[in-house]
């Protein structure tokens, strides 16, 4: 059985925190302020980052949220094995973003960071295949 999304984002945080404090500092620190609605397939959860933390809540009022990001784990995966990249992605809409001009930009410096990760670290490659 695959690995909900929101377990997921905390095994992925716990192993950020073991394996790359710095990168994980780094990432909260360019990230601040971001409250995401994140949904992959049918499954969706709100990170907020705050304050040197990132927080998985389950409500927000829609104001707060200035980014919402839809993608299948089709995708994710074709992302993660290098099959697709973010911007093939956002043209051939398998991943949808919606949110204002800056903080997409933000957010996909973010999600450049992440994959490099995912391709670096055993663990984290590991981790994401329980997704499937």
């Amino acid at each position: 059985m695959p690995l909900k999304l929101r377990s997921f984002i905390y095994a992925l945080l716990d192993l950020l925190r073991e394996d790359y404090p710095l990168q994980l500092h780094e990432l909260i620190r360019d990230a601040r302020g971001i409250t995401c609605l994140q949904t992959l397939d049918d499954e969706t959860i709100i990170i907020k980052i705050r304050r040197g933390k990132i927080k998985i809540v389950r409500r927000v009022r829609k104001k707060e949220i200035n980014i919402r990001v839809s993608l299948s784990r089709r995708c994710l995966f074709r992302i993660l094995e290098g099959e697709l990249t973010l911007e093939e992605a956002f043209y051939t809409d398998e991943l949808k973003v919606c949110g204002d001009p800056l903080t997409l930009l933000r957010t996909y410096q973010l999600w450049q960071k992440i994959i490099s990760l995912s391709r670096k670290s055993p663990r984290f490659y590991f981790l994401t295949y329980k997704l499937r």
